[in-house]
């Protein structure tokens, strides 16, 4: 992002462009309010100067030749009780190109700026209305897929990770205090037992870091979602089944065996978690056709970068050594759910034939053409998502969060092994304020322009 002056003020399409029921222009800065007034004639025609903050006018946007642009309502918020801290205004328009281009062209002619991505939550964040893990958690809300990333987006930004780390941060401080106490006045009967009291706490302190670090994974599988990857020899009804789990049919059904050479990949949201479901190319020991073999690379390759693999195989057909040889492609450290597809048919798989396989998980027997067995099979996903997920205790989201907290990990284990070698104090507290600045890294206390260009380009403008 460009350097500019952020007390300027600027503006933007804060809604997604096209046609739409309602479209907002939103505007903040020192002349959003005298700018605005210009061209909006209130029904009331009560000044936007003179209004009180957080109201709401309805009323006429017109050109400065007096000619109507559009029924709009405009909302105000008054400085430093507002997103950005700053002066706010938002338009509120009827949804179309051609009118909130109009309104925002006739916004800039005036001398106000056009906003960059993200530059809102940038001055909100600049003005202290949110630290840079409720910023970033901004981003997550808007980007969220699912009920439980919705869920884990919402409670950072109402400042729950922000509570604990300032917690972490006012213990290093105290724990800092003491130290620094204890070096200038050594002789002193201190309240506190310093040298044990510092091993306790240094290993309270890492230990919270630790389970932070850890919830990283948990995230990236509610955020991103988990990977379903449906595997197994031609003809078994991989896609039908793929097709009847999204309800709907967007990958092809033939009875021609290899009719599916590439693996088609969709999403969707099951018991409010987001699921990323993979169809893909039947395998065969010995492929014929060079498409086939680069079809099943591409299954091998889905496998390896699934988290749940469903195994399955038709149980109108006895079992063949065709599904014996894909079962034997799935690594053993993946998560296997065994599906007996076409249950809607006589079965001439025998129980005995079906013991070696399946990973000693239960198979399930299902029906993509009557949804039979389906609940169960959801079910099993939900169970696995719910169980990599069930640890309590705030979460981070982002590679940055985790980066800056090992890195605090590591300074605080230094001290930890420094303390042990009985080092001086002095070199102690130089790990300990590392760890400490490594938080305030985290939270946006310390921070460069190069990382804020990196996080806020990320945004939509008029976010």
């Amino acid at each position: 992002m460009a350097q500019f002056d952020t007390e300027d003020t600027i503006a933007a399409i804060a809604t997604p462009i096209g046609e739409g029921g309602i479209a907002v222009i939103r505007v903040s800065g020192a002349e959003a309010v005298q700018t605005v007034q210009l061209f909006f004639i209130s029904k009331s025609h009560q000044r936007l100067a003179s209004s009180p903050a957080n109201t709401i006018h309805r009323g006429e946007f017109r050109d400065l030749h007096g000619n109507r642009v559009d029924h709009v309502l405009v909302s105000l918020f008054r400085a430093p009780h507002s997103y950005t801290g700053q002066d706010v205004i938002e338009i509120s328009c009827h949804g179309g190109l051609a009118v909130t281009k109009r309104i925002l062209d006739l916004l800039l002619g005036k001398g106000i700026r056009h906003a960059e991505p993200g530059e809102f939550t940038r001055r909100a964040f600049l003005n202290g209305k949110l630290d840079l893990t409720q910023a970033e958690a901004v981003l997550d809300l808007i980007h969220a897929k699912s009920n439980r990333a919705l869920d884990v987006a919402i409670r950072q930004l109402s400042g729950s990770l922000s509570l604990l780390l300032k917690e972490l941060k006012d213990e290093l401080m105290r724990l800092l205090a003491h130290m620094e106490a204890y070096l200038d006045f050594p002789e002193e009967d201190l309240e506190v037992d310093v040298h044990e009291g510092m091993k306790n706490k240094l290993a309270a302190i890492q230990q919270r870091i630790r389970l932070l670090i850890a919830s990283f994974n948990r995230s990236q599988l509610i955020r991103e979602g988990i990977l379903v990857t449906i595997v197994g020899k031609p003809n078994v009804g991989k896609s039908s089944l793929f097709n009847a789990l999204l309800e709907r049919d967007r990958a092809l059904v033939s009875d021609i065996p290899h009719t599916t050479r590439d693996h088609l990949e969709e999403s969707l949201e099951i018991q409010g978690f987001y699921i990323r479901l993979r169809d893909t190319a039947g395998l065969i020991s010995t492929p014929e056709h060079p498409l086939d073999k680069l079809g099943m690379e591409k299954t091998l390759q889905a496998i390896h970068e699934s988290h749940v693999v469903l195994y399955v195989v038709d149980q109108s057909r006895p079992l063949e050594d065709a599904d014996r040889h894909v079962f034997q492609k799935i690594p053993k450290e993946k998560r296997l759910i065994p599906v007996m597809n076409k249950s809607d048919l006589p079965t001439k798989m025998e129980q005995k034939s079906l013991e070696a396989l399946g990973g000693g998980e239960p198979w399930i027997r299902i029906s993509s053409k009557t949804r039979h067995g389906f609940k169960e099979l959801e079910q099993r996903m939900i169970h696995f998502l719910e169980k990599e997920t069930s640890e309590g205790g705030e979460q981070i989201t982002k590679l940055r969060h985790k980066v800056a907290l090992e890195n605090a990990l590591e300074a605080l284990q230094r001290a930890e092994a420094s303390f042990q070698k009985k080092m001086s104090f002095e070199f102690i507290t130089l790990d300990v304020r590392a760890a400490l600045e490594a938080l305030r890294e985290l939270t946006g206390e310390i921070y460069s322009e190069d990382l804020l260009d990196v996080i806020f380009s990320e945004f939509c403008i008029g976010k």
